[in-house]
């Protein structure tokens, strides 16, 4: 199955037309975006709860009904990054299986013999929003590294509630552990799958920020190797550190036998990310939209 991809589409209001312009011209077995989807901030969390809110019904939604109506056979797979706020994901649920396929810690059937398996949560960041964020593995929950911040709020309420990050809440370790249980189950177990993580593999060529420093989960990485061995897993898509193909050199790698890609994001071209699920590093390109609409798909070796 082809499937196209893109994260943080969140960096330009157009970006989630042009990776829908995207879609209609390559025509994909479905379109995947993974997390971070929400331009509309208005400085603090308190005063963007309601845009983010709005963004989703009036502009989110319509267009990708628009585009179910247009293109039926294609569907979206998306959710919430940690750069979104949860308040507005209650309109998200209401048009699931519709309009939308929600994600995280969902299992999403593609077709007979492939699915999709999702990961919004983060390990913790500087950022006061804390959402979709979680301590990372019970043996290293990276509370304590350095820039994190502990305190800051949730909006899953529909307001701003103070939230201090706690293993008393458990770990993305713990969650994984449950989605790996769910992949196990009868209903799944003849299933391959795409892993959705909106966090990268920890200490890889897709987790570099800025500053030259790798922030992505170990647990996710722990996902992805305890995984590899098993031959179900056909590639693990990632996002959330937007500059890390340019410090690090690279959009991809394997991890085990697994390709795990992160092909960054920039605000004046939208970058997303085409595959063909029966043969991924051999069609895996780089797709980019700009300003004129133009859909280019790049040659094999440029990523960068």
């Amino acid at each position: 199955m082809k499937i196209l991809y893109a994260s943080d589409t969140h960096v330009h209001p157009a970006h989630l037309d042009r990776l829908l312009k995207a879609a209609a011209e390559l025509r994909p077995g479905a379109v995947v975006i993974g997390g971070d989807i929400n331009p509309d901030w208005k400085g603090s969390i308190r005063a963007s709860i309601e845009p983010h809110r709005q963004w989703v019904q009036r502009k989110l939604l319509p267009r990708l009904g628009r585009f179910r109506e247009e293109y039926p056979g294609i569907p979206v797979l998306l959710d919430l990054g940690n750069d979104d706020l949860a308040a507005a994901r209650p309109l998200l649920e209401e048009r699931e299986g519709t309009d939308l396929f929600l994600l995280h810690m969902r299992v999403v059937k593609l077709d007979e013999k492939l699915a999709a398996a999702g990961y919004m949560k983060v390990n913790p960041t500087p950022f006061r929003i804390k959402d979709h964020e979680k301590p990372d593995c019970r043996d290293r929950d990276g509370l304590f590294d350095p820039g994190v911040v502990r305190a800051g709020s949730v909006t899953a309420s529909g307001v701003e509630a103070p939230h201090v990050l706690s293993l008393a809440d458990g770990t993305i370790e713990d969650d994984l552990n449950a989605l790996s249980e769910v992949l196990e189950s009868d209903e799944w177990k003849g299933f391959a799958f795409l892993f959705v993580s909106h966090d990268p593999p920890k200490d890889t060529a897709l987790d570099r920020t800025g500053a030259g420093i790798n922030v992505g989960s170990l647990a996710v990485r722990r996902f992805i190797e305890g995984w590899s061995a098993r031959g179900r897993l056909v590639a693990a898509l990632h996002g959330h550190i937007h500059e890390s193909p340019w410090k690090s050199g690279r959009a991809w790698q394997y991890i085990g036998e697994v390709p795990c890609f992160n092909v960054g994001q920039q605000p004046h071209a939208l970058r997303a990310l085409i595959l063909d699920t029966e043969a991924v590093p051999e069609s895996a390109r780089l797709v980019l939209v700009g300003a004129s609409g133009e859909v280019l798909v790049a040659e094999k070796e440029e990523w960068v």
